[in-house]
């Protein structure tokens, strides 16, 4: 079980969120190299272990151009699969999100780490089952129609994840930045 609990722990799937004032994340987004076009995005996740390394569920996300006006807006699909670990022990992981019409994008190489305070939530008998995650999003491979024209990512997402008895959701909130050429 600790192992399991420890592969789940890691597990955190990409959220895409943001802002509803000019944020840290937002204003570094503006501050951009010429040529580049920064959007802001804002959203949530909500996931559901299926396997050690899968975790399947729901993503809300939100773009907003440089100027803040909404430029997307859609609810659709997410799976994350943890892919390995890094030689500084965090935990890499790979994402597919899916929208309606068409919409799509793939993240590899994200990194998950456990945060202060680690352990969320523990067993009856103290084993920790849920967990508090930031992870950091920062190479979009792909993207389909609306996705298709950004180049680079920096989002973070800030979460938990659980395997707690009665408890297999995790949810995150992300802040960040796409950029496209």
């Amino acid at each position: 079980m600790k192992s399991k609990a420890l592969a789940i722990s890691l597990l955190a799937v990409t959220t895409i969120t943001g802002y509803s004032n000019t944020s840290f994340a937002e204003q570094a987004c503006l501050e951009v190299e010429e040529g580049i076009t920064a959007y802001s995005v804002e959203g949530r996740i909500t996931t559901e272990n299926i396997t050690d390394t899968l975790q399947i569920g729901n993503i809300n996300l939100t773009v907003h151009n440089g100027d803040g006006e909404v430029v997307f807006t859609e609810s659709g699909s997410l799976a994350g699969n943890i892919t390995g670990t890094d030689s500084y022990g965090a935990t890499l992981l790979s994402h597919v999100a899916r929208f309606p019409k068409g919409n799509s994008f793939v993240t590899n190489g994200d990194r998950a780490v456990l945060t202060y305070p680690f352990v969320r939530a523990t067993l009856e008998d103290g084993t920790p089952c849920s967990f508090w995650i930031q992870e950091t999003i920062s190479n979009i491979s792909l993207g389909t129609r609306f996705f298709r024209q950004f180049t680079g990512i920096e989002v973070i997402a800030d979460g938990h994840v659980s395997n707690c008895s009665g408890d297999n959701e995790n949810h995150f909130v992300l802040s960040g930045c796409l950029y496209a050429e």
